[in-house]
């Protein structure tokens, strides 16, 4: 089982304006995700996300939808995939924003909540990891110079499907199932062997392993014999002298 998540926190850089408030560039950053092994397993496939801490400021509110870009690339800076999506904040009326206000007015005034949303940005839904090329830099860009955030992480979730799926999410049903098939097909090859395997032992082996039930079965055999012999003797002789008269008269005419 792979890592199921792994965040990274992302530093939005600009530049500044010199003669005005505010910025002459996109922000955008440089996250760097591992430098020697491969951070993401091959063929597993992945959901990359940007998580931004916007606050509901009038500029956010006014800005509308703004693109998010990213670019995968590998060692020495190889370019490998790019993606970009829109996203913009959710609408509150000015009743809703009114009411929730005046409910999580002590939380605000402690410090405890902010008003502020987080907007997940999805980039990637089913991203596969080259081995040969494996991703380890990503390159984040806001384009727009008005929006304003708090913070941002970038979020890569493993996508389980099939048996990792189940393994993840019910760990002790796929526990339980796993180790009594397991344990029911090593029974069964150990009673099959070990039955194969005392037809084919010697006979002091199979005295000392089989015990009682190879003497029983060899008492059954040697019984049979006796009543075979007992049976044959009794029927037999008569046959026998029977033959022999008729042999002897035969005789007595060839010399007559």
């Amino acid at each position: 089982m792979p890592n199921v998540t792994h965040i990274r926190p992302v530093h939005l850089q600009f530049k500044p304006c010199e003669e005005q408030m505010g910025m002459c560039s996109f922000p955008s950053a440089h996250v760097q995700l591992t430098r020697q092994s491969n951070l993401l397993m091959s063929g597993q496939p992945y959901r990359i996300k940007l998580i931004l801490d916007m606050p509901e400021t009038q500029v956010n509110k006014d800005l509308g939808m703004f693109m998010v870009c990213a670019q995968m690339r590998g060692k020495g800076g190889v370019f490998i995939s790019s993606s970009c999506r829109s996203s913009m904040l959710r609408h509150r009326s000015r009743l809703h924003q009114l009411i929730r206000t005046t409910v999580f007015a002590p939380l605000l005034l402690g410090g405890l909540d902010e008003e502020k949303q987080q907007v997940q940005v999805e980039l990637f839904s089913d991203f596969v990891d080259d081995p040969e090329l494996p991703v380890t830099d990503v390159y984040v860009e806001l384009q727009s110079r008005f929006a304003q955030t708090y913070a941002c992480e970038l979020h890569i979730q493993a996508h389980f499907t099939g048996l990792r799926y189940l393994m993840y999410y019910w760990p002790r049903t796929s526990a339980v199932v796993g180790i009594s098939s397991n344990l029911f097909f090593v029974s069964l090859i150990f009673v099959l062997s070990w039955y194969h395997l005392q037809d084919g032992l010697p006979e002091f082996l199979k005295s000392t392993f089989g015990g009682a039930e190879v003497k029983l079965e060899d008492e059954k055999k040697l019984l049979g014999k006796v009543k075979l012999e007992r049976e044959t003797k009794e029927s037999f002789p008569f046959f026998e002298d029977e033959t022999l008269l008729e042999e002897f008269q035969r005789l007595e005419q060839k010399k007559s």
